[in-house]
């Protein structure tokens, strides 16, 4: 019989130099909201795009709109 595990509700992950502001490390949460993150050494905060390819994952981030 198959007993389905409890999936975490989101999941915390560590891009290195990943900030688009300051190249910093750029922790980011996923969730089933969408991937978020915020620079713990600019303050940067965003929602970056992860797209999985055939040579790993692409991080890419959208222009802000006013």
């Amino acid at each position: 019989m198959f007993q389905a595990t409890p999936q975490p509700e989101s999941r915390d992950f560590m891009i290195p130099e990943g900030c688009p502001a300051c190249a910093a490390d750029l922790p980011v949460r996923v969730s089933a909201a969408g991937p978020s993150g915020v620079c713990k050494h600019c303050g940067w905060m965003g929602r970056p795009l992860i797209t999985v390819t055939h040579k790993g994952l692409r991080v890419t981030y959208e222009g802000a709109a006013a």
